[in-house]
């Protein structure tokens, strides 16, 4: 075998090495997405079936409350005004509740082979 052979072999395997590289990174890519939009799907269905639940709860309560009152409207506009306490409590905790979780999440799939590899070395 010449010095030439040797390159062309070495070449080729390189050539293979960073194919497999790119198909696993691509698996890899695949993998996490696929992990990622399964979470937005459940989370997705979870929300529309709990929102449904808790409008009818909510309206529920309303009418209760107008009955107690004495009036039906009183007690809609107080349940809209316990509504928008709470959307206001809600927005003011974005950042704790909602966005520093879902960052966490996202952060934590893509780098938790990264935390992997470092631990082995």
């Amino acid at each position: 075998m010449s010095y030439s052979d040797d390159l062309q072999t070495l070449w080729a395997e390189i050539k293979n090495h960073l194919e497999l590289q790119k198909q696993y990174l691509l698996m890899d890519t695949a993998e996490k997405l696929t992990v990622l939009l399964s979470a937005v799907a459940i989370a997705v269905i979870c929300l529309t079936l709990g929102a449904m639940a808790l409008f009818f709860m909510l309206f529920a309560i309303a009418a209760w409350i107008g009955q107690i009152a004495g009036n039906a409207f009183l007690g809609f506009l107080i349940m809209g005004a316990l509504l928008l306490l709470l959307m206001m409590i809600a927005y003011a905790g974005r950042k704790r509740w909602i966005i520093q979780p879902l960052s966490r999440l996202v952060v934590g799939l893509f780098l938790q082979e990264e935390e992997g590899k470092e631990a082995e070395a």
